[in-house]
């Protein structure tokens, strides 16, 4: 294990050395563009991806499910709508408030309650057992599918009346991915709000690894499954929540890095948090040297780049379990 952590390490040095070196003109900058342009921005790149990907990795272990992410429950969509719906009404403005961490955080948890509502508390927490024919599973696709595509709807409104008011280019371009104009506030912000909630889920993955093995082995080896599962769902909320405040939607990383962390390593959930993290940060950097640099000078949406990633991950994986 060892020395895939060490690898996964090199592999974002080199990443990070690159994207640091390599701009939309070529190869070299000054201190000052190194310093305040180029380090910020990367900096939050690895942050968010880190962050996006240790919620994934949360998600998988709560619902015991590899294709479970935050995505799936809404909870992506209701960060990105209670953003653009603040921002309509003025009371965040765009990624320059601190408060719009915890809008979206807000937004975030709310979307996953709603979506959580459809199935009663021991149905969502035993998700990963339940059979692809159980209606409750078929409720939480459904519904999430129905409240994804409610709350887009809503975003898409916002964005639309700031539009007509010569706004809303900004917050289009950021809700489809961007880590353009960062600063180290940002950064800052972001990291933060990672380190808190991963070492609270530090804390909590030893209950997390017991409750893999159902809900009344966990209570009998005196886990409070209820709590676990309301702490690790706020802890999916804010890092999502704080990923999308500072980079916008990174969609599928949620999905491909805790995935690919389980095929490294099928360990305790604290390892897999920790190659989900460098795996997420690895991702996204690239990808945001890949939006620099492509069209350049055009500045590519960072979640155009992990949706091309991620989509055709996603389906390979739909075929694999279809034909194994």
């Amino acid at each position: 294990m060892n020395k895939q952590l060490f690898g996964l390490t090199i592999l974002l040095f080199v990443a990070v050395g690159l994207s640091l070196a390599v701009g939309s003109t070529g190869i070299g900058a000054d201190w000052e563009i190194l310093s305040t342009i180029r380090a910020p921005r990367v900096f939050t790149a690895i942050l968010a991806g880190a962050g996006t990907a240790a919620a994934g990795a949360l998600s998988q272990s709560l619902f015991r499910n590899s294709l479970a992410t935050p995505s799936i429950i809404g909870t992506e969509a209701g960060a990105s709508f209670a953003l653009a719906l603040t921002t309509l009404v003025g009371v965040t403005n765009g990624i320059q408030m601190e408060r719009s961490v915890f809008v979206s955080s807000t937004g975030a948890i709310l979307a996953t309650l709603a979506s959580l509502s459809l199935l009663q508390l021991k149905d969502a927490r035993s998700l990963g057992s339940i059979n692809p024919q159980d209606s409750g599973l078929a409720r939480l696709l459904l519904g999430g599918f129905a409240l994804n595509a409610f709350l887009a709807a809503g975003t898409s409104l916002c964005i639309s009346i700031l539009m007509e008011r010569g706004s809303g280019a900004n917050l289009h371009h950021w809700l489809m991915g961007s880590f353009t104009a960062r600063s180290w506030d940002h950064a800052a912000g972001i990291g933060i709000a990672y380190l808190v909630c991963l070492s609270a889920a530090w804390i909590l993955a030893p209950g997390v690894d017991v409750m893999s093995l159902g809900d009344d082995a966990a209570r009998a080896l005196g886990v409070d499954v209820g709590r676990s599962y309301r702490f690790i769902l706020i802890l999916i909320s804010v890092l999502i929540g704080s990923a999308i405040s500072f980079g916008g939607p990174l969609p599928f990383l949620g999905l491909v890095a805790p995935h690919m962390a389980r095929l490294i390593s099928k360990q305790q959930l604290r390892t897999v948090l920790i190659i989900s993290s460098l795996l997420g940060a690895i991702l996204a950097v690239t990808a945001d040297l890949a939006a620099r640099t492509v069209r350049s000078p055009v500045d590519m949406d960072v979640g155009l780049i992990t949706t091309m990633i991620g989509a055709p991950y996603f389906l390979w994986l739909l075929v694999r379990r279809a034909t194994a």
